[in-house]
């Protein structure tokens, strides 16, 4: 009867249990526009953009932490920016190593242009001026209750005020936020204002065949082989990549992760010297770069 009793049960439960593995899948997924990459040949990485804060979590999918590892993040605090500069460099230098039909302009070659550093001055100056506004009307309208939400004000500064992740970019790039939850979000476009201006703008100012965003809300610490946040430091990511042509149409997207960096340093109680981030970050694009490549590849790529 017991037997009878668990079949019947797991017969009912069935269709819920499948949906519950299909809800919780975070599967990597590549769509893309085989016969418009084939025209691209020049591709500049114009957006990278990280966490405002490189933190350490089990799993860079979830962004989970304990209370520890909450304290720990303040060690790092503000180091967005900082590691979306290295990544951006350690990305396109291994992007140019993996031997695919097209190749990236550098980082040099993008900032040395002065076209391109107009677009940026341009889009930093109109998130300032946004900015600017929204201090001045939050002032305007405070009070003892609200002061301790109008933190929330600069999650909105560069969207006309609707709310998003806050996020740094590399050093002079403007930031139009951070990826929503990675296991639910296909592009590493936001929507945000002013993005896809920056973008079109950045097209044309470059002369580029095409464009790449990476948006990398899972940028974070790990830790092989760890007892208590103790052992060799690495990096982990979930990202998403949006490669647009010289239209600003979209002509692939990708949402991969990996889990163990490309680079190694000691960690103790989860904290990795600051003099080692550069390393570490650098080598985290360059990751990056080798995880986009071979997706690519394995979906058909060239």
């Amino acid at each position: 009867m017991n037997n009878i009793k668990s079949r019947y049960l797991i017969s009912a439960l069935a269709p819920f249990l499948v949906l519950m593995l299909i809800s919780g899948c975070t599967a990597s997924r590549v769509d893309w526009d085989k016969a418009a990459m084939r025209e691209v040949k020049k591709v500049a990485l114009v957006l990278y953009t990280v966490p405002l804060t490189i933190e350490y979590y089990d799993d860079p999918r979830e962004r989970k932490k304990s209370l520890l590892q909450t304290a720990v993040a303040i060690a790092t605090a503000q180091n967005g920016s900082q590691a979306a500069t290295k990544a951006q460099e350690g990305f396109i230098e291994q992007m140019n190593k993996e031997n695919l039909r097209f190749r990236f302009i550098s980082r040099d070659q993008m900032m040395g242009n002065s076209a391109f550093r107009n677009v940026l001055n341009k889009h930093n100056s109109m998130i300032a001026d946004k900015k600017a506004k929204m201090e001045a009307e939050e002032k305007k309208s405070e009070t003892t209750a609200s002061k301790a939400l109008s933190m929330l004000a600069s999650f909105s500064l560069a969207t006309g005020g609707n709310p998003y992740n806050e996020g740094a970019g590399p050093e002079g790039a403007p930031e139009f936020g951070l990826a929503g939850l990675w296991k639910s979000t296909d592009s590493a476009l936001t929507g945000n204002d002013g993005e896809m201006e920056f973008v079109k703008e950045a097209i044309a100012a470059l002369g580029v065949d095409a464009v790449m965003i990476v948006n990398d809300p899972g940028f974070s610490f790990g830790c092989e082989a760890c007892v208590g946040g103790t052992g060799s430091g690495t990096t982990a990511s979930a990202f998403l990549v949006t490669l647009l042509d010289k239209d600003a149409e979209v002509i692939l997207e990708m949402r991969q992760w990996w889990n163990v960096g490309g680079g190694s340093s000691a960690m103790v109680a989860y904290i990795i010297n600051p003099l080692q981030h550069d390393s570490l970050f650098e080598k985290h694009g360059g990751k990056t770069a080798r995880v986009f490549a071979n997706y690519y590849r394995e979906e058909g790529g060239k």
